[in-house]
């Protein structure tokens, strides 16, 4: 009973922070779903999405980037090698660094995982109307910008750097 109250209560009583960060969770469950046939994770799906656009980026960059232990890190990329997905190759420049790179499956992949999200995304937002969606991506965009340090992506901002803090 206390929780169909609590689901009715009106839009006003929550905070938005609680509603975004549940927006948030309930759609990151369904792209967990979604990922699952395809042996992906979501959080896999954002390390294939980052090594797209910076390929040669190393294990301990990535680390640096998602805020978490090198070793947890290891983990993810070995699952990923494991899948075939991506591969290390030793960088040009110093013989020492490893970096990563999506293989065509990884990108196969990746483009799947991509496809299916917006097809998430879509089935999220059919309620809002075109003009609400663009209204609510502006108005996102406006807090995000607010937030940001220009001079820095959003992975380095001082924020994002804090032991602790999960992005996205």
């Amino acid at each position: 009973m206390a929780k169909a109250t609590q689901n009715k209560a009106p839009a006003s009583t929550h905070s938005i922070l609680h509603l975004v960060k549940q927006v948030q969770y309930k759609a990151y469950v369904r792209l967990e779903d979604v990922f699952q046939p395809l042996g992906i994770t979501a959080v896999q799906f954002r390390l294939l999405t980052t090594l797209s656009t910076m390929p040669g980026t190393s294990s301990a960059e990535l680390a640096r980037l998602y805020d978490v232990k090198p070793q947890t890190m290891i983990k993810q990329i070995a699952m990923l090698e494991n899948k075939e997905l991506i591969e290390r190759r030793v960088s040009d420049t110093n013989k020492r660094r490893l970096e990563l790179r999506l293989t065509q499956a990884g990108a196969d992949t990746l483009a799947e995982c991509r496809r299916d999200s917006r097809a998430i995304e879509r089935d999220i937002l059919k309620i809002l109307s075109a003009e609400e969606q663009r209204d609510l991506r502006r108005s996102l965009t406006r807090l995000l910008n607010s937030l940001e340090d220009s001079a820095k992506p959003e992975e380095f901002t001082p924020e994002y750097s804090r032991p602790g803090v999960q992005r996205g």
